[in-house]
């Protein structure tokens, strides 16, 4: 189902279309089977209890959506179904061991209770995880950038001057830097620093440079990636905007 039919069909069924609710359902219902049974780590059909479940939280997933908020629907409906499926076996398992003070009630229409905390939590716990995801390939791609300048992501610690005033200095020649696109793309020509053309519009020594060769070039890859963000935001300039730099 293409996504923009999908939020339509989503929309009208929040304001109470349930025809649009109906061919959502109708139209997932393979996803259904495969999240349900990829759960409860068997095979599930229609006559199982787990998908009655599964359905109930699906229609949750459809009314509680937020397409501003939220990722896709499909990865949320997952999280809403794993969330009521959780609560059912815990409650089924409460009930076998014959402890059953503070099992979920199912009202007498047979609707499972919603817990839009523990639905925030599991999705809390999904965008935490994607943006681990996301800085994981974010690092594999600078990596393998720095590698093209025989950097190893490994040296950058030791690459790092231990002198805060010197690292800040060479922050500032980064930030100098990447705004001569000429030089930008000598670098990215030659794998090398313009060192003479640096040293005409930078007061800083020869010798600052050579030693922090590898963190200088480390700082521009970042600045001149659009693709990097979460290390863009995440590394700290300290001292920045007393020298005026933004």
């Amino acid at each position: 189902m293409e996504e923009f039919i999908l939020s339509g069909l989503i929309k009208e069924a929040q304001e109470g279309n349930e025809q649009s609710r109906q061919e959502i359902i109708q139209g997932n219902k393979l996803f259904l089977e495969r999240v349900t049974s990829k759960i409860c780590k068997r095979m599930i059909t229609w006559n199982d209890d787990e998908m009655s479940i599964s359905l109930i939280a699906f229609n949750e997933a459809i009314d509680r959506y937020q397409q501003s908020q939220n990722d896709n629907f499909f990865n949320y409906a997952k999280l809403v179904i794993q969330s009521r499926l959780t609560d059912y076996f815990r409650k089924e398992s409460r009930q076998q061991s014959g402890v059953s003070l503070d099992a979920r009630p199912i009202d007498t229409k047979g609707e499972y209770e919603s817990n839009p905390f523990e639905i925030k939590q599991s999705w809390d716990h999904y965008n935490e995880q994607k943006m681990i995801q996301e800085r994981l390939e974010e690092i594999q791609l600078y990596s393998s950038r720095l590698e093209e300048f025989g950097i190893f992501f490994e040296e950058l610690e030791e690459a790092s001057p231990d002198r805060a005033d010197a690292r800040n200095n060479l922050i500032e020649v980064a930030y100098g830097f990447v705004k001569h696109p000429h030089l930008v793309d000598v670098l990215l020509g030659t794998k090398q620093l313009p060192l003479k053309q640096i040293l005409d519009f930078i007061h800083v020594s020869r010798k600052t440079i050579e030693r922090g060769r590898k963190y200088l070039i480390s700082l521009i890859i970042i600045l001149i990636s659009d693709d990097l963000p979460h290390l863009k935001s995440s590394i700290a300039f300290p001292d920045l905007k007393r020298r005026g730099i933004k």
